[in-house]
């Protein structure tokens, strides 16, 4: 009788920590579709007269680094050395030529740069952060918005 009731206990047992065990392998398995999504979805600018994007970004990586958002405009600072303005274009796409028409609900910042032009992906952009990651390299930069 005794030896019934052990079994059975042991069986009882054995079936809970494999539905726990289940549970758990399942819930880890949603965590990573969930982000692999997350990473897809298009990023969303909001239209505005001014757009999220302008103003004065510190890095967050470099505090000395910091660019400048105005109009069609990216000015490059780091402290110390001399400001450099470029023209630049944001599209749906990494662009060729500063003529190429400009989408500015793209997700594409293409700066052109006399030494050849950089393209960055913009990760993120809200009223107090952005995140651009460089086409090519895949380094994501990150910046806080400048009082």
């Amino acid at each position: 009788m005794t030896n019934k009731i052990l079994f059975s206990l042991v069986v009882i047992i054995s079936l809970s920590s494999l539905m726990v065990s289940c549970k758990l392998n399942s819930d880890k398995i949603d965590i990573q579709k969930k982000d692999t999504l997350q990473q897809k979805e298009p990023v969303r600018v909001t239209e505005t007269k001014s757009t999220p994007l302008e103003g004065t970004w510190t890095s967050i990586d470099d505090e000395k680094y910091l660019i400048q958002i105005k109009s069609n405009e990216w000015t490059d600072f780091y402290v110390g050395e001399r400001p450099e303005a470029f023209k630049f274009s944001i599209s749906d796409s990494c662009v060729s030529s500063p003529n190429e028409k400009t989408n500015n609900s793209g997700k594409y910042i293409t700066i052109f740069d006399k030494s050849g032009n950089r393209c960055y992906f913009i990760v993120n952009v809200d009223p107090l952060n952005l995140e651009l990651s460089y086409v090519g390299r895949g380094n994501t930069l990150k910046f806080k918005k400048k009082k």
